[in-house]
């Protein structure tokens, strides 16, 4: 293409003609499509991502992200648990920075500590709750000689390398930091890189050691940990004389290869003891009198991320897996009890997500009472006599309640609004159906309609696919329903909830019976509510926009397909996406599984496209990368099917996703064009508009 164009252009100046003027006039933009109802008010919603009582439970500590609007950076507020309003305690001094998070507690309640990013560093900053700026903790590599660390430390740049801390954990005694941190780039690199001589071999320089400090919590004196990988997870035993330090190799993309350590934190010269008998998929592990406590991947075949608590008996070395007929999925809260025999966990079971206490020494599961439908995240204080959990209904937003005990009533306390006040909300509808002998169900919400009106439906496929639909609160439904639609979300076979075979349902199966499940659950709701069949969408991000995809050369019931970050093509997208190991449970290496491979690749299909198409793309999107929506944009322009493409600068996947999601971003503006792009184009296609 840009040879054809030097040629021309110096075919026209030798026949004397200027190529600059016989440029063509570059066509006019595009008119903006209008802000549909409440999509321009997303960007001043909130969000809350933690919170954690203090030692005597009068407070909590909790993450709130700042609105759009307002830079859509994390802070620290404290809500007092008598029912008094909270208050921001912690801020950002410049744009760029990402705010503070990951707060925990000192155990006299005289500090907290939380993580953030200033400059080009990611530290632990400790802040006095009696007044006075917060401190950061610096832990540096010199080129030579013993290790720097210390709180407000001042480093002679050039001659050490800057950590930066990943996560911590603070012991039940609050002496000591276990210092979770990546080396920085070293000096060598650093000149390398400026004067540009910085090419990388994939695999080494582009990767850095994650080691283990421990940190004397007073001074900042910092002493290291030698482990051989790269640490993952650590867990802090009651005691706070020891910690289980899961490690993993860098590169994980051959498949799972943890290990795990006791480490004695209290010995002059720390030793860190390997732990046997344990499989390599283990991500937290935690030291019981019961024996090891540890959550790794399920014993029955099923997709990578499908997790079980296991524990280990320390003297036979046996493990027992406690949830391996659990008709649910194990969640990341695992919290151990003061005594240590019985566990805290969160557990999704169809569309909830509960809390519940399961026994180790018998397995035993009973349900906890909790607030509101749907359980986000659970805490407790070090000695677990008060307890934070975030919960959202389908009609409430998120929001942070307390207890003295799990079971006890909980009180919601006082934060920041999450939504504008005159935001509609729309209940949920379960809905139910069959297929190929499954059990399957979604979630309904329905605009308020005129009496014998019946409303065009859009259907919501999410991501994974082993995730889920939950009956909580959703920015991107209440938009969708506030434009007068109703809203579908199945959860077809695949999903989590169900169960490890459920999850593993569609193996070596993506496209084909999860695609008819979502089809006859839309049978289901437009035999039983009122939705016009004629008018009918469907949107996905993810594996939701791969479904999509799949949608598009399957059926021409949808006037409009949303598809964001997509995948296309198996091989591809296998061969550039950031990590393997996820898809290759699904079909195997696809060179050694052709058929399987392409017959589960959406492009296989689009000979058979019709559909107008919207596919909404990430620039800087290393799962689904950039790539393969430009591989279906092509395909379809080629067979003449309608089709548009719109890419996003310096969005990731995930950041992506939130725009898509109607979350906060820190993005100004992508998320406003995109919802406004997705809600016109599916406008349109509803009242027949040719795109």
């Amino acid at each position: 293409m840009v040879i054809k164009g030097v040629v021309a252009a110096a075919a026209l100046a030798f026949a004397g003609v200027s190529a600059h003027a016989a440029e063509p006039t570059p066509p006019a933009p595009s008119p903006t499509p209008p802000q549909p109802p409440l999509n321009e008010s997303v960007r001043k919603v909130r969000d809350l991502a933690a919170a954690t009582p203090s030692p005597d439970g009068r407070q909590a500590v909790a993450v709130y992200t700042d609105a759009t609007e307002d830079g859509g950076r994390p802070h620290l507020w404290l809500l007092p648990t008598d029912g008094k309003a909270g208050r921001q305690i912690t801020f950002s001094s410049a744009d760029n920075e990402p705010g503070e998070r990951q707060p925990a507690w000192a155990n006299d309640g005289s500090a907290l500590y939380f993580l953030a990013t200033r400059g080009a560093a990611n530290r632990i900053y400790r802040l006095s709750l009696t007044g006075g700026e917060a401190e950061p903790l610096k832990i540096a590599r010199p080129a030579t000689g013993a290790l720097l660390s210390g709180w407000g430390l001042k480093l002679d740049e050039g001659k050490a390398v800057e950590s930066l801390v990943a996560t911590y954990a603070v012991s039940p005694d609050s002496r000591t930091l276990a210092v979770v941190a990546t080396d920085g780039d070293t000096a060598v690199r650093a000149a390398q890189v400026k004067k540009k001589d910085d090419g990388v071999e994939v695999g080494r320089d582009d990767e850095r050691k994650v080691r283990l400090y421990l940190v004397d919590a007073p001074t900042g004196a910092a002493r290291e940990v030698a482990l051989p990988d790269n640490v993952e997870s650590v867990r802090w035993d009651r005691a706070s004389n020891a910690l289980t330090v899961v490690t993993a190799l860098a590169d994980e993309d051959l498949g799972p290869a943890s290990r795990v350590w006791r480490v004695e934190a209290g010995a002059s010269n720390v030793v860190a003891t390997e732990l046997k008998g344990l499989p390599t998929s283990v991500h937290t592990a935690e030291l019981s009198p019961v024996g090891l406590v540890y959550e790794a991947q399920c014993e029955v075949d099923a997709p990578p991320g499908c997790s079980d608590l296991f524990v280990q008996d320390p003297g036979a070395g046996v493990s027992r897996d406690l949830t391996r007929d659990l008709m649910g999925s194990l969640g990341p809260t695992v919290i151990l009890a003061p005594d240590g025999r019985s566990v805290t966990a969160d557990i999704l079971v169809g569309v909830r997500s509960r809390l519940a206490r399961i026994e180790l020494d018998s397995g035993k599961l009973s349900y906890l009472e909790t607030p509101a439908a749907n359980v986000h995240a659970a805490a407790p204080n070090q000695a677990q006599t008060g307890w934070a959990i975030i919960a959202s209904s389908a009609t409430e937003p998120k929001a942070v309640w307390f207890t003295p005990r799990l079971g006890a009533t909980p009180v919601k306390l006082a934060g920041p609004a999450l939504v504008p006040a005159d935001w509609p909300v729309t209940p949920s509808q379960r809905v139910t159906w069959k297929n190929g002998g499954l059990d399957l169900e979604g979630l309904y919400f329905e605009p308020k309609l005129a009496s014998g009106a019946k409303a065009p439906l859009v259907v919501m496929v999410h991501g994974g696919p082993t995730g889920a639909y939950q009956d909580s609160y959703s920015n991107l439904v209440h938009l969708l329903v506030a434009q007068g639609w109703a809203v579908f979300e199945p959860n077809p076979r695949g999903s989590t909830g169900r169960g490890a075979a459920f999850a593993a349902a569609n193996k070596n199966d993506l496209g084909g019976a999860d695609y008819v499940d979502i089809m006859t659950g839309v049978d289901a709701v437009v035999a039983a509510h009122p939705v016009d069949a004629n008018r009918m969408a469907l949107i996905g991000y993810s594996y939701g926009g791969e479904m999509a995809g799949f949608v598009e050369g399957r059926t021409d019931r949808f006037k409009a397909i949303v598809s964001g970050a997509p995948v296309i093509d198996q091989f591809s997208e296998y061969g550039t996406e950031n990590g393997s190991w996820y898809d290759r449970w699904f079909y195997g290496r696809p060179w050694e599984h052709f058929a399987d491979a392409w017959r589960q690749s959406p492009l296989a299909r689009v000979a058979e496209a019709k559909t107008p198409m919207l596919l909404l793309q990430g620039e800087s999107d290393p799962t689904d990368p950039l790539g393969q929506s430009l591989e279906m944009r092509r395909a379809m322009r080629q067979i003449g099917a309608p089709v548009t493409l719109i890419t996003y600068p310096r969005e990731t996947h995930a950041t992506l996703g939130a725009a898509f999601s109607a979350a906060v971003t820190r993005e100004p503006w992508h998320g406003d064009d995109l919802r406004r792009r997705m809600i016109a184009f599916i406008a349109d296609a509803f009242a027949g508009k040719k795109p």
